[in-house]
């Protein structure tokens, strides 16, 4: 009994001593719940809020205090939320008045993802900030059991789309999204594991008619990081599986690349200019004297006591015949080559006008045997040309050009015949406008040859020299000249900023940052509400 009454007094002096903690505890925060509730029936949340916070920070134990911040909290989000329906309803009503008379081509205002909002949240969590977006733009969420929604999440956006306000909110929480429909987002780790569970894939196939499929597949692994690819070289496919935002950006890429073959037509004359001059002048004296013995007195054959026995009247003398020579001769040759050549973009063209000789090599081995093999050789006008088109409708050549003809025919030891030829060839590069003309000359060969016949030492003298022999001067001039003109049969114009750039977002999860839908559609701007706000 006397132990029962003792455990009376201590329960009663404990519950008395956290009674008045608890007392002390309350007068303590009194002054910061009484001032909250004044600031909140003046309708100033925002101070009320601040005010319980810093005494929370204070005392981080204080269960009133906790409840009082949370309580204010929703009344703020409460309020907000109120405020953008009634703004929302008012920027409707007004848009409806303001709006002209629709037309075929009008959209409806943008909804849903596409709303333009203002957002300023502070502290806020991923399940406040959900609710707020599906009171503000009517989305459905739905998260993976692996997301927490508790984590603070602070952000100050203006005049930002609701695509654009989750996407940056999901990226800093390292999350990630799929549309499951136009109103619905299921939100999920990202994780590669999460990726594959969730992420819709499509497959693609791109029929391409100028870029090479290989070359296509290598560029699209490379750039966009493609998951799984297929190139049919045979049909020059590229199959592509993966995310619809990749497929979408692999369409944009091989838009750009996918281009026709540039193509020049050239037309090319080839010009040889020969000039021959023969001249030939003077007396033809005669260069030699044949005596010949007469027949024997006997009338039998000439013996050589008759030889020694000779005189005047038995020699017979034969001198050739004095004459004049006045002869002059020229002439000029023209062999024209006139071409025209059409060839695709720094690919080689070649031209060959002439023959092929045979040349004929003879192989001897130890035992005796001889063998003949023939190789032929092209003898006459060879040309080269590589052009490379650029986007300014200017052309640069690479021209080669080479013009060889038989010297003469040697003849070696053992019998076997080969050809001496003679060539001349240039190589150059220019660079020349669409339509205009380049001419190439100056490979000139010139021959001259001098030959006489004169009496020995009177035609050595000046002057009167000329009467007592014949001179004969050959010369022979032969010009190349090589015209050419490049005419564009098809050229690529230069693509624009925006089909050649565009953002592909970050490395981990590539994906538009923007899209610019109408590179592949047209797409009628319609009028737009002014942009809600949001704040928390």
């Amino acid at each position: 009994m006397n132990n029962n009454s003792a455990m009376h007094r201590i329960v009663r002096g404990t519950s008395a001593l956290c009674l008045i903690a608890l007392l002390a505890a309350c007068a303590t925060t009194s002054p910061a719940l009484r001032e909250s509730q004044d600031l909140s029936a003046q309708g100033r949340l925002d101070e009320a809020l601040v005010r319980l916070e810093g005494a929370l920070r204070e005392s981080p134990t204080n269960p009133e205090l906790r409840l009082a911040v949370a309580q204010t909290r929703e009344k703020l989000m409460a309020r907000q939320v109120r405020q953008l329906q009634e703004q929302a309803a008012q920027d409707s009503k007004r848009a409806v008045e303001e709006a002209p008379r629709p037309v075929v081509a009008e959209k409806p205002a943008a909804v849903g993802l596409d709303k333009v909002i203002n957002v300023d949240f502070k502290g806020a969590t991923l399940n406040q900030v959900c609710q707020v977006l599906y009171r503000t733009a009517g989305l459905n969420f739905v998260f993976d059991k692996e997301v927490t929604t508790d984590q603070p999440i602070s952000i100050t956006l203006r005049r930002t789309s609701v695509r654009d306000v989750l996407a940056l909110i999901l990226m800093s929480q390292q999350l990630e999204q799929r549309n499951i429909n136009p109103d619905t987002v299921m939100i999920y780790p990202n994780t590669p594991n999460k990726a594959r569970e969730y992420q819709s894939l499509s497959v693609r196939s791109f029929y391409l008619t100028n870029i090479d499929a290989k070359t296509a597949a290598a560029t699209l692994r490379t750039i966009l990081k493609a998951r799984d690819l297929v190139s049919d070289e045979k049909q020059n496919v590229v199959v592509m599986r993966d995310t619809p935002e990749a497929i979408r950006m692999a369409e944009k890429l091989l838009a750009v690349h996918d281009m026709p073959e540039p193509e020049v037509m050239l037309e090319v004359e080839v010009l040889e200019v020969k000039r021959s001059r023969l001249q030939e002048l003077g007396l033809l004296w005669p260069s030699s004297l044949m005596l010949t013995p007469l027949a024997s007195t006997t009338g039998g054959t000439v013996t050589l006591k008759d030889l020694i026995n000779t005189t005047s009247a038995s020699l017979a003398a034969a001198v050739p015949t004095f004459g004049i020579n006045a002869m002059a001769q020229s002439g000029d040759t023209n062999l024209l080559a006139n071409p025209r050549i059409r060839t695709r973009n720094r690919e080689v063209a070649k031209i060959m006008i002439g023959e092929r000789v045979p040349n004929i090599t003879t192989t001897s081995t130890a035992t005796g045997f001889v063998a003949e093999s023939v190789q032929y050789i092209d003898i006459g006008l060879k040309l080269d040309v590589q052009p490379t088109i650029y986007l300014d409708n200017e052309v640069a050549i690479r021209i080669s050009l080479e013009v060889s003809n038989i010297v003469s025919l040697v003849q070696t030891k053992s019998g076997t015949q080969a050809y001496q030829i003679g060539t001349r060839n240039a190589s150059t590069v220019l660079r020349l406008k669409d339509g205009e003309n380049q001419v190439l000359a100056g490979l000139i060969s010139d021959e001259e040859r001098s030959s006489g016949n004169k009496v020995p030492g009177l035609g050595d003298l000046p002057v009167i020299g000329r009467l007592f022999g014949t001179k004969r001067d050959e010369g022979q001039k032969t010009e190349l000249v090589l015209s050419i003109t490049p005419r564009l049969i098809r050229n690529n114009k230069r693509p624009t900023i925006d089909q050649t750039e565009f953002s592909i977002g970050p490395e981990t999860a590539l994906r538009p940052t923007s899209p610019d839908m109408s590179y592949f559609t047209e797409v009628v701007p319609a009028p737009t509400a002014p942009p809600a706000t949001v704040r928390q």
